[in-house]
């Protein structure tokens, strides 16, 4: 095997970073039924706000790391509250670096209101992004939450 040494070029290591904001002490309207599917979150810069958007990264999250156990807590927590939940039979989609969820997963499914505000409150949200962009992810909010931060 050979080895190569460049010198004099700038290099980084970059990737994306995700930033998920989770709203303390908000009361939620709870819908009727939810559908989880898969979806590509990677490096582009996004805003996800919606159910929809949330519940989609959260499913491809706990599939691309093999967390079903954590799906399971998940649908359990949604079911104890009556609401119908479909998913896709199969997660194709991916989360950059998804290994990087763990802290994220174990708090939403450890914690039935946590997981109802970061779904259903419409301060709860994700920003998407990457290293290179000036593109701030930071959550500045003025209200009570939750942080989690996903790079690599």
């Amino acid at each position: 095997m050979e080895t190569k040494i460049r010198q004099g070029v700038f290099e980084t290591n970059s990737s994306s970073t995700h930033s998920i904001c989770i709203a303390k002490n908000q009361k939620v309207n709870l819908p009727k039924s939810i559908h989880f599917s898969s979806g590509e979150f990677g490096w582009d810069y996004d805003e996800l706000r919606s159910t929809h958007a949330k519940a989609s990264y959260l499913f491809t999250g706990c599939h691309q790391c093999d967390f079903n156990y954590y799906f399971d807590l998940v649908l359990k927590f949604l079911k104890k509250n009556n609401i119908e939940v479909t998913y896709d039979e199969k997660c194709e989609g991916y989360v950059d670096h998804g290994d990087q969820l763990l802290d994220f997963i174990l708090a939403v499914t450890e914690n039935e209101d946590r997981l109802l505000s970061y779904l259903f409150s419409e301060l709860s949200y994700i920003l998407t992004g990457n290293d290179n962009s000036e593109t701030d992810i930071s959550i500045n909010v003025d209200y009570e939450h939750d942080y989690y931060f996903k790079g690599n």
